[in-house]
């Protein structure tokens, strides 16, 4: 799963965004809202909402939709509930794209319609699961993300647009990120800005980050080349087992609220309470990371989407970064 900062879809809004409320239930909502409620659940991992009292095309695109967000892609696609020749026509091209060879996607990709949310959203979810598995050449998974970033919905195209960037970073693609610099992505200006810091941290010094040590909690403001190792693995610390490091990593666990001002050398409340809970599970394990309360000192950075791997060059400068999307699953 892909770990965000704040959310997962935060192209197009503030930082400081709040997960909405689902609306469907209420009295009269248009097809819009559905749709939007539906969306909006899918991003935030909630149950997706009851479907409202719609009728005709309105309710199958619905459907549709309700689809693409619960099928599996490792397994098949969305069942069409469409009876509309239109309908039928864009479910279709969506199944044949899916269960193609290799050889044909390319083609399939380009004639595949995007007039629905629901097309784009399974489009979306099997891509993702194609890249993560290395079944894209570069080409083929640059045109995937073009097709999404053209039509669809703003959380598919800000989905795509991360998943974009991210790989243009881990591959120091500048021409790639130009290119996306110049589509039109109303509202995505700070993510960009954020991008292009990032660009500007390849081959630089390391930077310096304020974090405390685990299991000691003691401050400490140190460059990422003075954590002990020659990469650095930035991922929150779930239940379960802990993660096992190769040799010369160094781990920086972040907190879950990110709250502390990146001036601020103490922690108290429950910023205190969450570093003393880590503290005890890492030295159970015998274990050392460290601890960075502070979101805007990742922000400040452009480091916006977990797990995020640094590799560092002899001289300690940044060699590359791969975050989010364009990450391992594990260190």
């Amino acid at each position: 799963m892909l770990l965000p900062l704040l959310t997962s879809a935060a192209l197009f809004a503030p930082p400081a965004q709040v997960a909405p409320a689902p609306s469907s239930a209420q009295a009269g909502v248009t097809p819009q809202q559905a749709e939007a409620d539906l969306l909006d659940a899918y991003d935030w991992g909630r149950p997706l909402p009851p479907a409202p009292a719609l009728g005709g095309a309105a309710a199958r695109d619905l459907r549709w939709l309700k689809a693409a967000a619960t099928f599996d892609p490792a397994k098949g696609r969305p069942a069409s509930p469409f009876t509309d020749p239109r309908g039928q026509a864009e479910a279709a091209a969506l199944g044949r794209l899916l269960k193609a060879p290799g050889t044909q996607r390319a083609e399939l990709l380009r004639a595949l319609p995007l007039r629905r949310s629901g097309t784009a959203l399974a489009l979306w979810r099997w891509g993702q699961r194609q890249a993560r598995a290395g079944a894209f050449d570069v080409p083929l998974r640059q045109a995937w993300e073009d097709r999404l970033l053209a039509e669809g919905p703003a959380l598919t195209r800000g989905y795509a647009l991360r998943h974009a960037l991210c790989w243009a970073l881990a591959e120091k693609d500048e021409a790639r990120f130009a290119a996306l610099r110049v589509k039109p992505n109303p509202g995505a200006e700070v993510t960009l800005a954020a991008f292009q810091r990032l660009f500007g941290l390849l081959g630089a010094p390391s930077p310096l980050l304020r974090t405390w040590s685990l299991p000691g909690l003691a401050y400490q403001d140190l460059r990422l080349d003075q954590l002990g190792g020659s990469r650095v693995w930035i991922c929150p610390l779930e239940a379960g087992p802990l993660p096992a490091l190769p040799d010369g990593t160094a781990w920086i666990v972040p907190s879950a609220s990110g709250s502390l001002d990146d001036r601020d050398a103490s922690l108290s409340g429950d910023l205190l309470t969450e570093g003393q809970a880590l503290a005890a599970r890492l030295q159970a394990a015998g274990r050392s990371a460290h601890f960075a309360p502070s979101r805007s000192a990742f922000e400040q950075l452009g480091l916006a989407w977990f797990p995020i791997l640094i590799a560092l060059d002899a001289q300690g400068a940044v060699a590359s970064v791969r975050m989010g999307d364009a990450a391992p699953r594990k260190p």
